[in-house]
C-alpha cells in the first residue's frame, strides 16, 4: 500500500508533517479531512519506496525499541492519548523497520484494534515478550509503568549482549585475520616456494608437503583460495542457524573450560530477567515460562522451562519444578522458594538475575585477559609451523651439499 507524506495544519493552527498509508491519494485526503486536518500538501513517497521495501525485511534495532518505549511511557504518563502519542513518535523517528511497524500499528489502533494486538502483527519490530507485557498493561491499566519496565528489561538485555560481543570481538578479529593472512600466503607466497621445493632432492616434512599442495592450489585457483575465508565464515554462520547443528554444538560449548560457565550464566541471567519482568507485570506464570524459554537462546533451557511449565500447570511449586530439572543452581532454587512463600517472587527473581549479571561481568573480564595469551600462542604456532615447513628443507639441502 502506498505511503503519503502529508503537510497539514491541525485544529490548533500548527503546521505538521505526517506520513499516511492509504490505497490512493484520494483515500488519504478523505482520511485527513475526517480527522479534522486542513490539507496543505499530499505527496506519495516514491523516492523512499526502495528503502521502505528493505525495511520490511529487517528487524527493528533493540536500542530503537528501548528509546521508543521510554518516550512512549513518558507521553502516556503525561496523559497524551495513545493515537496522538504514536503519531508524535512516528513524526520524529527516522525511516526504518520500527517506524514502518509503528505506522501500521497506528492505522490498526485507529481502526479499533487493541495496541497489543496491533503490535503482535509486527513481529519483526515487537518481540512476543514485549507484546505480552503491553497486553498485561492494557488489562491492568498501567501502560506507562509497564512500558518503562519493558524499556529497562530491553536495555539490560542490550547491555548484556554488547558486553558479550565486546569480549568476543578480539578473538573473532584475530581468527578472521589469521584466515585471510593464510589465504594470502597460499596464493602469493607458497607458489614461489613450491617450485623451489620440487627441485630439491630431499625428503620433505609432511607440513612442507601440505604447503606445497596448497601452493599449487593457490597458483591454479587464486580467486577461489582468496575467497575461501568468506566461504568458511559463511558456512559456519549457516551451520549455526540449523537447530540440528546448533543444539549439539551449544551442548559442547557449555562444557568448555573457559566459556562453558560463562555461557551458562549468560543464559541464566537472560532467562531470570525475562521471568522477573513478565511476572511483575501480571503475566500468568505458565505463559511467562513459555516466553522466557523463547528469549533464553539455549535449547537445554527451553526444554527445561517447557518441563517446568507442565509441572507448574499440574500444581507443583515453581522452585520444586526448577530443582527437578537439574539445570538451575541451588541459589536460584532457594531464592525462588523463598519468593513463593513470601509472595515476593518477582523481587527474588530480580535479585538473583542481578547477582548473575554481576557474575557474567566478572567472567567476561577474566575471559578477555585469559584469551589474549592463548591467541598469541595460536598465532605463534601458525607462524612457527610455516617457518619450520620452509626452513627445514633448506637446512636438509645444505647438509646434503656438504
Amino acid at each position: 500500500m502506498p505511503i503519503y507524506e502529508c503537510r497539514i495544519r491541525s485544529k490548533s493552527g500548527e503546521v505538521r508533517l505526517l506520513t499516511l498509508e492509504a490505497p490512493s491519494v484520494q483515500a488519504a485526503i478523505e482520511r485527513l479531512h475526517r480527522d479534522g486536518h486542513f490539507i496543505l500538501q499530499v505527496q506519495e513517497q516514491r523516492v523512499r519506496e526502495n528503502r521502505r521495501g528493505f525495511a520490511l525485511f529487517r528487524r527493528a534495532r533493540l536500542d530503537e525499541l528501548v528509546a521508543f518505549s521510554r518516550e512512549f511511557a513518558v507521553m502516556i504518563r503525561a496523559g497524551v492519548p495513545i493515537m496522538e502519542a504514536l503519531q508524535t513518535m512516528i513524526e520524529h523517528m527516522k525511516l526504518g523497520a520500527l517506524r514502518e511497524a509503528l505506522e501500521k500499528v497506528r492505522n490498526e489502533v485507529e481502526g479499533g484494534i487493541p495496541l497489543s494486538e496491533a503490535m503482535r502483527r509486527q513481529p519483526h519490530a515487537f518481540p512476543d515478550l514485549y507484546v505480552n507485557l503491553v497486553q498485561a498493561a492494557e488489562a491492568s491499566g498501567s501502560l506507562d509503568e509497564v512500558l518503562k519496565r519493558a524499556a529497562d528489561y530491553l536495555n539490560d538485555a542490550l547491555a548484556l549482549q554488547r558486553r558479550v560481543k565486546s569480549a568476543m570481538m578480539y578473538p573473532a578479529v584475530v581468527f578472521i585475520a589469521t584466515l585471510f593472512v593464510m589465504a594470502y600466503m597460499v596464493v602469493f607466497i607458497m607458489p614461489k616456494f613450491s617450485e623451489m621445493f620440487k627441485q630439491m632432492n630431499v625428503n620433505l616434512p609432511i607440513t612442507t608437503k601440505a604447503l606445497v599442495w596448497l601452493g599449487d592450489l593457490g597458483g591454479r585457483h587464486k580467486l577461489m583460495v582468496l575467497l575461501m575465508p568468506l566461504f568458511v565464515l559463511g558456512g559456519m554462520w549457516g551451520a549455526w542457524q540449523l537447530p540440528r547443528v546448533r543444539e549439539p554444538l551449544s551442548y559442547w560449548i557449555a562444557r568448555l573450560p573457559l566459556v562453558g560457565d560463562l555461557t551458562r550464566k549468560v543464559v541464566l541471567t537472560r532467562t531470570l530477567a525475562a521471568l522477573q519482568t513478565l511476572i511483575a507485570t501480571g503475566v500468568a506464570l505458565p505463559r511467562a515460562l513459555e516466553l522466557a524459554a523463547a528469549t533464553s537462546g539455549d535449547h537445554r533451557m527451553r526444554r527445561a522451562l517447557a518441563t517446568i511449565r507442565t509441572e507448574v500447570e499440574a500444581g507443583i511449586p515453581l522452585a520444586t519444578a526448577m530443582r527437578e530439572t537439574g539445570i538451575f543452581p541451588s541459589l536460584v532454587v532457594q531464592l525462588v522458594a523463598a519468593g513463593e512463600k513470601t509472595g515476593a517472587l518477582p523481587e527474588m527473581l530480580g535479585e538473583v538475575a542481578a547477582f548473575y549479571d554481576d557474575e557474567v561481568q566478572q567472567k567476561l573480564k577474566g575471559l578477555t585477559s585469559t584469551l589474549e595469551p592463548i591467541l598469541m600462542l595460536f598465532l605463534g604456532l601458525v607462524i612457527g609451523v610455516f617457518a619450520f615447513s620452509v626452513i627445514s628443507p633448506i637446512y636438509d639441502l645444505m647438509g646434503t651439499i656438504k
